[in-house]
């Protein structure tokens, strides 16, 4: 069985915009702003492609090297929004993550593809 990442998609619409994408989480009125690149990882994670896939797929569209730890950032940065399937395996897997050892490993070179996502609190109606 394999352990790949998959985005959820209850309760979410997804609207892409150029190389962005704008993700509305219904069950918590948030919506989210992806970059090019965390919109990358977030087309790719259908739960085919590992994290060693994802990245090679990514250097193909991006035209520069996209080292794994580029990917466990913009994944994690998913996860911690709640974006991804829950599953165990893949879970265990972000515990002996750190973000800051993975910025680190990226290095300055790919500060211009760093994975970014803002997220919008949406006011309630009145």
């Amino acid at each position: 069985m394999k352990n790949n990442p998959k985005t959820r998609q209850s309760n979410l619409v997804v609207q892409e915009s150029g190389s962005e994408i704008l993700i509305y989480d219904l069950n918590i009125n948030k919506a989210f702003c992806l970059n090019e690149t965390s919109a990358l990882v977030w087309q790719l994670c259908d739960g085919n492609y590992s994290i060693s896939e994802i990245g090679s797929s990514m250097s193909d569209k991006l035209k520069m090297p996209i080292s794994d730890e580029l990917v466990w950032l913009a994944l994690h940065g998913l996860h911690r929004d709640n974006l991804l399937e829950k599953d165990a395996k893949f879970e265990a897997q972000f515990a002996g993550f750190s973000r800051r050892e993975a910025i680190k490993k990226v290095g300055l070179a790919s500060m211009a593809v760093l994975p970014l996502i803002s997220s919008v609190i949406a006011p309630s109606a009145v």
